[in-house]
């Protein structure tokens, strides 16, 4: 019996992908997906690898491609507003915050991501900060539902925060208070 075969003492060779140490008779990365044999992995994405760090092949990939390889596209004028990491209602994924919605991605596996909910911005109706430290997260109100952002530095929370305030103060102006006679 062979080192390579003998299973108390496994062989590992380095991803040149991702460096990640896999055994020497993988085929396939465990960490990234690369395979060793130079096939293309089944069902790659265009954000292969993103949640890890960004693969080399994704690093030029526009909005445009991002979202269509989620199944979603910005309409005609939208613009994107915010894009980040998060967690909402403890799921990790992706928060979409456009000029005329809210969306988000759920993650379901390293590199599969699935829209989890879609609102438009009009039926905004609630934003609040909440709690402290690692405990800090960003509720929201769409009509009856409720969701919370975690998962961000608080810097980035009261940006959200800032801009959805905004939204909700054009959309229903606050009328100005008389002067006391």
């Amino acid at each position: 019996m062979t080192e390579d075969q003998d299973p108390t003492h496994p062989t590992y060779k380095q991803c040149p992908d991702c460096a990640e140490r896999v055994l020497s008779a993988a085929r396939k990365c465990r960490y990234c997906g690369y395979r060793f044999d130079g096939r293309q992995r089944a069902g790659a994405s265009l954000l292969g690898g993103l949640l890890g760090g960004l693969r080399k092949d994704t690093t030029d990939a526009t909005f445009e491609e991002v979202f269509a390889d989620w199944g979603t596209s910005l309409a005609e004028g939208e613009a994107v507003e915010w894009f980040r990491l998060a967690e909402v209602d403890h799921h990790p994924g992706y928060l979409l915050v456009t000029s005329r919605r809210l969306v988000f991605f759920n993650q379901i596996s390293r590199t599969t991501h699935e829209r989890a909910f879609e609102y438009p911005l009009t039926l905004l109706s609630d934003v609040r900060l909440s709690g402290r430290g690692s405990k800090r997260r960003l509720e929201l109100r769409v009509g009856t539902l409720g969701h919370a952002v975690q998962g961000l530095r608080g810097s980035e929370l009261e940006r959200l925060d800032a801009y959805l305030e905004r939204v909700l103060t054009e959309r229903h102006p606050v009328p100005s208070r008389l002067p006391s006679p």
